[in-house]
C-alpha cells in the first residue's frame, strides 16, 4: 500500500513537468506579438540600414579662374540650386537631375581666386556613376575697382557633362572653376560668368583636372 502511493506522487509531478513544458513551448499572445513587432522593424529597417551602406560622401567647391575677375572690387553670386545627373547607362530614358541642397551664403568670387576655394556643398549622395553637373545661380553682383560702380555680369553658366564617381563609403571632391571674362571687345557683350574648368579628387587622389596644367 506504501509502495503504491509513491508511484502516484511521482506520476503526479511528471505531469506537472509536462503541463510546465508545454506552456514554455506554446507561444503566448504576448510573444507573438513581441515577436511580430520585431520581426517588422527588421524589414523596415533593412532597406535604411542598405542605403546607407550604399553611400559616399560629395563636396562640391567653387572658385574663379583669373581671368578678369582682377577688374572687381567684388563679384558676389547666390546659388539657387546645385544639380548632378546619375549617368544613365544604357537606360538613356533615365537621365535626371538630383538637387543637392547648397549653401545659402553669399559668395564673393573675388576673393576667392588661385587656390582658395569656397565649400558650396558637402553631404552623403547615392553612390554610384554621375555624368553631368549644373549650378544655376540667383544673382550676381559685381563692383569694379576702377571706379567702385556696379557692373553687369551676365550669367552664361550651362549644364556640363562631367564624368565623376562617388565610391561607397568613399570621399569625391570637385572643384569648379567659374571664371570671369571680359568680352566688351566684341559689343554688345561685356562681363560674361561660366565655368571654364574643373579640378575632380576621389578619396584624395586627383583623378581630372580640366583644363590640364
Amino acid at each position: 500500500m506504501a509502495a503504491r502511493t509513491k508511484t502516484v506522487r511521482i506520476s503526479g509531478k511528471f505531469s506537472e513537468t509536462i503541463k510546465s513544458l508545454r506552456s514554455m513551448l506554446s507561444p503566448s499572445k504576448h510573444s507573438l506579438r513581441f515577436f511580430s513587432t520585431l520581426l517588422a522593424i527588421c524589414v523596415f529597417a533593412a532597406p535604411a540600414f542598405a542605403a546607407q551602406s550604399d553611400q559616399g560622401f560629395l563636396e562640391i567647391q567653387i572658385k574663379d579662374h583669373r581671368d578678369a575677375i582682377g577688374d572687381f572690387a567684388k563679384l558676389n553670386i547666390m546659388i539657387d540650386k546645385l544639380l548632378i545627373s546619375p549617368k544613365a547607362g544604357l537606360k538613356v530614358w533615365q537621365t535626371r537631375w538630383k538637387e543637392l541642397n547648397a549653401s545659402a551664403d553669399t559668395v564673393d568670387l573675388a576673393r576667392y581666386t588661385g587656390k582658395k576655394t569656397f565649400k558650396v556643398f558637402r553631404g552623403s549622395v547615392d553612390a554610384g556613376a554621375f555624368d553631368a553637373f549644373h549650378i544655376k545661380l540667383k544673382s550676381i553682383d559685381g563692383v569694379l575697382k576702377k571706379n567702385q560702380k556696379t557692373a553687369p555680369v551676365k550669367n552664361t553658366i550651362r549644364p556640363v557633362k562631367l564624368p565623376f564617381h562617388v565610391p561607397v563609403k568613399g570621399e569625391t571632391i570637385l572643384i569648379i572653376d567659374l571664371t570671369v571674362t571680359d568680352m566688351s571687345d566684341h559689343p554688345p557683350r561685356g562681363y560674361e560668368l561660366e565655368i571654364q574648368g574643373y579640378e575632380l579628387f576621389t578619396n584624395g587622389k586627383l583623378i581630372q583636372k580640366v583644363p590640364p596644367g
